[in-house]
């Protein structure tokens, strides 16, 4: 609703501005780069490779964490096995790419032993 508002308003002042010359109206949306996040237990980690069909290929790792019964899959760029220990409950965040997200943190929770 308020686009369409900001449509009209500037469809009016563009019509009642004939005599000015050339009227230019522009918009920039950049909101910046925020991190996404995952959290779970590590249940699988897998190097491999993916490509974009163009000749660009790079390495990646696959993380499969477990949260509450939800099986969540993320692809980060590089080599990063060493970050996603087997059972290790943990929180990355990352932000996302086209063919792999890039790695920004990892926390690593404490184990809860269970008698």
């Amino acid at each position: 609703m308020t686009r369409l508002v900001l449509s009209v308003l500037i469809f009016v002042v563009a019509a009642l501005l004939p005599g000015c010359g050339a009227v230019f109206v522009g918009f920039v949306s950049n909101p910046g780069v925020v991190p996404s996040s995952i959290t779970g237990t590590v249940t699988i980690v897998q190097l491999g490779f993916k490509g974009d069909g163009q000749g660009t290929v790079e390495n990646v790792t696959v993380v499969t964490l477990v949260d509450l019964g939800l099986v969540k899959t993320t692809t980060f760029c590089g080599d990063q096995r060493t970050l996603f220990p087997i059972s290790q409950s943990l929180r990355a965040e990352f932000t996302s790419g086209t063919l792999c997200s890039t790695l920004v943190s990892v926390a690593f929770f404490p184990s809860v032993k269970r008698s």
